[in-house]
């Protein structure tokens, strides 16, 4: 969905005025934007490639590390476009906007993303009810499906580069409806990679380690974009592309029964 920049900025101001009065006082000293996309060095930075963008970005000290924890500068910035591709009606865009301010904020009290409790990784005090989360994992489970048939038509068209990719998004959409289907929280799991999932479903079955490839597999791909690599088309070998197509098949087919099993 998409709406006006004024608009998402009023969503935006609605949702920092929301915060709670012990969140409110560590906004002196923050300036908050909004961008619609991240710059390529910062992307190249996070070693992200398009259409993977994060929602927001907090640059500045954190909160261990000043003096005068009333009023610190720093700034925080959310991104207008990946946040309306997210969502499919302003209601779950607001709600998302909130989530992100949350997450953010969450840094500049000077959590890391792997070390952030699950409650400041997407909103204080959201629950989400067993249907809430049912629906999430459908619609995780519906984009893998779509991105695995992806991969094995991109693969069947001499494309391995391009079908190790697709392949990879089918296995962590997968993952994240297999974790849902198992009543994963879905904001702790909402800013997890494929190796923080697949610990994760290790954790609810440990017959999941059948899928460690895809760390290896995984790490191809985040390196397609390193300066001086070969290009992608002459590194990735029909057999890895074989490989991660196979794994989220499997994973598609364990989140399916996950689901149909609830």
């Amino acid at each position: 969905m998409e709406v006006s920049r004024k608009r998402f900025e009023e969503l935006l101001g609605e949702a920092l005025e929301e915060l709670p009065e012990e969140f409110r006082r560590y906004l002196n000293g923050l300036e908050v934007r909004v961008e619609d996309y991240p710059d390529d060095e910062l992307m190249r930075e996070w070693g992200l490639v398009p259409p993977d963008y994060p929602f927001g970005m907090y640059d500045g000290p954190s909160l261990p590390d000043v003096d005068t924890p009333g009023d610190f500068p720093g700034t925080l910035v959310l991104y207008r476009r990946p946040l309306e591709a997210w969502c499919r009606n302003e209601d779950e865009l607001r709600d998302q906007i909130r989530r992100t301010v949350y997450h953010e904020l969450g840094h500049r009290f000077g959590f890391s993303d792997e070390g952030m409790p699950d409650e400041l990784r997407g909103g204080v005090g959201t629950h989400w009810t067993d249907e809430e989360r049912q629906v999430e994992a459908e619609r995780h489970l519906r984009q893998a499906g779509g991105d695995l048939a992806a991969a094995e038509g991109l693969l069947e068209g001499g494309h391995p580069d391009w079908a190790l990719d697709a392949a990879l998004v089918a296995a962590d959409r997968a993952l994240r409806a297999y974790l849902l289907a198992h009543g994963a929280d879905p904001e702790a799991i909402a800013h997890d990679g494929i190796p923080e999932l697949l610990a994760r479903a290790v954790k609810a079955d440990p017959a999941f380690r059948r899928f460690r490839a895809l760390l290896r597999l995984n790490g191809i791909a985040l390196d397609m974009g390193e300066p001086g690599a070969p290009p992608p088309r002459e590194r990735v070998r029909p057999a890895a592309a074989r490989e991660a197509v196979a794994h989220a098949g499997d994973l598609v087919g364990e989140a399916r029964a996950a689901l149909e099993g609830r």
